[in-house]
C-alpha cells in the first residue's frame, strides 16, 4: 500500500478556493467562502457519481467567475462514506486534505457553544480549520 506523507502548505489567499464537505452515508454537504470573504449557503450532493459531477461542476463555475486558480477540498476523517468523494477528487485539479473529526467538534464547541451536530454548521466549522491549517501566504 502506498504510504501518505502529511505536509505543511502555503497557500495565496486570493487564488485559493477552500472548500469543505462534510461527509455523509447518502448525502453530503459542502461549503466554500471566496477570497473575498463572500459566503456561500451550504448546499447538499448525493454521494455518488452523479452528485460528485454536480459538486465539481459548481466549484468549477465558481473559480472561473472570481478568477481562482486553486482549489484545496477539506473533508472530515468519516471512514468509508468519504473514500468514493476521494477517488473522484484525485482525479481532478485539486488539494485533497483530511480533517481529524476530534478538531471539527472541538471548534464547534467553541464556536456556536453546542456541540450539536448539523449538517449546515460542520461544513462551515471546517472551512474554518482548514484556514486556520493552512498559512496563507
Amino acid at each position: 500500500m502506498k504510504s501518505i506523507k502529511t505536509q505543511k502548505t502555503q497557500l495565496d489567499n486570493r487564488e485559493t478556493l477552500i472548500v469543505a464537505v462534510d461527509i455523509a452515508k447518502r448525502k453530503n454537504t459542502g461549503y466554500y467562502r471566496f477570497p473575498d470573504k463572500t459566503d456561500v449557503k451550504p448546499f447538499g450532493f448525493f454521494n455518488n457519481g452523479h452528485g460528485f459531477n454536480m459538486f465539481w461542476e459548481r466549484i468549477d463555475k465558481a473559480m472561473k467567475n472570481h478568477g481562482i486558480k486553486n482549489v484545496v477540498v477539506g473533508i472530515e476523517s468519516t471512514g468509508s462514506y468519504g473514500e468514493p468523494l476521494i477517488h473522484y477528487l484525485r482525479k481532478k485539479p485539486v488539494r485533497i486534505v483530511q480533517v481529524n473529526p476530534m478538531h471539527v467538534k472541538r471548534l464547534k464547541e467553541v464556536n456556536g457553544n453546542s456541540p450539536n451536530k448539523t449538517d449546515d454548521k460542520d461544513p462551515k466549522v471546517l472551512q474554518i480549520l482548514l484556514n486556520l491549517a493552512m498559512p496563507l501566504a
